[in-house]
Parts: structure tokens; sequence; C-alpha cells
């Protein structure tokens, strides 16, 4: 398989990952609200379900940024794009595009950068060895009320620097002539796909 197909066939797997995460996170979203709404009629406060909700909704922007870059639907792109016409829409598509890799591409490195793996294998995965020799507490910080280790919902960091970074390098294939275009936004419309 060329690379490039093989760049498309990563692209739409992790457009399907993304499209299930997104939809358990909004899912999330309404359920802790919902119980924390009833539970509120009763006058009871459930803490622990308002930090769920927040953090779902930081998690659910993720997945839905990367949806939106490699379906080309970002709001203020998409308006400059239907005010332009022919050759200037298909630099302005090509520029996007490499912006978009870049950034991709910086932020995997700052999240390597900032989960330290190397760092952490040299300390023998011993997060407090780690900690004395980096001052990078990362993998002990907690969540305030339910005190759950941050490093869990971190993660969705990397994964984002990845798929934004495939996405953007997908997109400037197609805006290249490399693979044909795909006609994305209509498929990630609600109820079908």
């Amino acid at each position: 398989m060329p690379p490039v197909r093989l760049l498309r066939a990563l692209s739409d797997g992790m457009i399907r990952i993304d499209r299930v995460l997104l939809m358990v996170l909004i899912a999330a979203i309404a359920f802790f609200v919902l119980i924390n709404v009833g539970f509120r009629m009763f006058r009871i406060t459930l803490a622990w379900a308002d930090e769920l909700a927040k953090l779902s909704m930081i998690l659910a922007a993720f997945p839905g940024a990367s949806l939106m870059l490699r379906a080309r639907i970002d709001p203020a792109v998409k308006i400059v794009q239907e005010m332009l016409r022919g050759p200037v829409v298909c630099l302005l598509r090509i520029v996007v595009s490499m912006v978009a890799s870049a950034f991709g591409v910086i932020l995997i490195w700052l999240c390597i950068r900032w989960l330290d793996p190397m760092g952490l294998w040299a300390a023998g995965f011993d997060i407090g060895t780690f900690e004395m020799t980096t001052f990078n507490f990362v993998y002990t910080d907690v969540t305030p009320i339910l005190q759950w280790r941050f490093i869990w919902f971190y993660l969705i960091m990397p994964w984002f620097a990845l798929t934004i970074t495939v996405h953007a390098l997908t997109n400037l294939a197609e805006d290249l002539g490399l693979i044909d275009p795909r006609p994305l936004a209509q498929e990630l419309q609600p109820g079908e796909g």
C-alpha cells in the first residue's frame, strides 16, 4: 500500500475512534448534568458529578476539533473559503493544511517534553524519583473532588496531537492531488456515516 493510501487509512481509523469517543463524552456530559439537576431538586449537590461533567466537556473538545479539522468544517476557515473562488481557495487549503500539520508536529514534540517518557524510563518508572529529578508532577496531579490522577485525562493531548497531525497531512495530500478528496463533512452529520 502506498504511503499516501496508508495515511488515508490511518486517518479513517482515527475518525472512527474519535467519533465513538466524542459520542461517549457527549453522553457523559448529559448524564452527569442530568444526575446533578435531578439531585438538586432535592437540594443535594453532587460535586463529583459537576467535576466529571466538566472533565467530559473539556475532553470532548479534542476529538471534536480533530474531526472538524479533517472534515474542513472549521467555521472561520469555511467562511473565508466560501468568499473566495478558484485557485485562491486551493492555495488557502494548502496553507491551512501545512499550518495544521506543523502545529500537530509541534504539539507531539511538546507532549513528549511534557510527559517525558524517557525521563520516566531513566527513573526506572519510579514516579517519586522521576519527580525529584525533573520537578515534573504530571503523573501525580489529582482532581480536586474525586482525587483521581489527572494523567488519565491528560492522555487526550498526545492522542489529539497525533490525530490532528495525521488528519492535516491527509488533507494536505488531498490538496496536492496525491489522493482523491473525500467529502467527510456529509459523513459526520448526525445519523450518517
